[in-house]
């Protein structure tokens, strides 16, 4: 078919049996991955039908998040072979992302539970409860350096890295354990840092909370007015008598991401006591 047979599309035309705008097209001729098939004497750009597919191909491996580079070196080299190397990597990447979608919409459900347990809880009154064992990716924090904070900063952000990097604990909020011996020394300092899990996994750094039962209270207000409801609790199960036998497990119902002021805090801490 010669140029005078061959029906060619204006640049608005062939946009819009794209279904984009010409700037687009101005864009991907520019970059040379689409360029136009024809320019006229008097400068007009003209595109043929069959560049359809090469927008279908553009449109497709776009949709995969593929860069425009990627895609300009592939319709340089076009072959069968690379096209599906290319889906194979985009479908694994479509994955991971898909998983990290779900995890973020399971935080927002659990983040949901855990604010409305926290506006239907009495703070500041403690009580006994049941609980199921749980599964935690928790990192120690050493308290023999003088540099606590240092410490302390430190190790929150080995807790996230490696959730990051395994691609867990999006779950829930980030927590801390207080171990049962610094318990019984009245020392109300995290001895780990954590984030809950909905399932086991095998990890180094899995920790896991019994099953049993619980000395619960939920404190309202800072971390550093948090010894108050410490002693509270500790009182309650003396006066009960129990006895504390394992550690102690601190869960953020209201933090910083629902209200500014720290002082309307509400943090969930349980002691395992039998």
């Amino acid at each position: 078919m010669n140029e005078e047979t061959k029906t060619y599309f204006s640049t608005g035309d062939f946009a819009k049996l794209c279904g984009v705008k010409k700037d687009t097209l101005f864009h991907y001729d520019q970059i040379g991955i689409l360029k136009p098939e024809l320019i006229r004497e008097n400068g007009y750009r003209c595109y043929s039908i069959n560049q359809l597919f090469t927008f279908d191909i553009i449109s497709v491996l776009k949709e995969c998040g593929t860069p425009l580079k990627d895609i300009k070196d592939y319709i340089e080299h076009q072959d069968t072979d690379r096209f599906l190397a290319i889906l194979k990597s985009k479908k694994e990447q479509l994955a991971k992302e898909q998983k990290k979608i779900q995890r973020m919409q399971t935080l927002l459900e659990n983040t949901i539970i855990l604010t409305n347990r926290a506006l239907g809880t009495k703070c500041g009154t403690p009580w006994f409860e049941d609980c199921i064992e749980e599964y935690l990716i928790a990192v120690p924090i050493s308290h023999s350096t003088d540099r606590l904070d240092n410490e302390r900063i430190n190790k929150l952000r080995l807790l996230l890295d490696y959730l990051a990097d395994n691609n867990l604990g999006d779950e829930y909020p980030l927590s801390s354990i207080i171990l049962k011996e610094h318990l019984n020394e009245n020392h109300f300092i995290e001895d780990y840092y954590c984030s809950r899990l909905s399932e086991r996994v095998d990890s180094k750094y899995i920790f896991i909370k019994p099953k049993g039962k619980y000395a619960i209270i939920t404190h309202k207000g800072s971390y550093e007015t948090i010894t108050d409801s410490y002693n509270k609790l500790i009182d309650y199960i003396k006066m009960n008598k129990e006895q504390i036998i394992g550690n102690s497990y601190e869960h953020e119902l209201l933090n910083y991401l629902a209200v500014g002021d720290p002082n309307q805090f509400i943090i969930e801490i349980a002691i395992q006591i039998a």
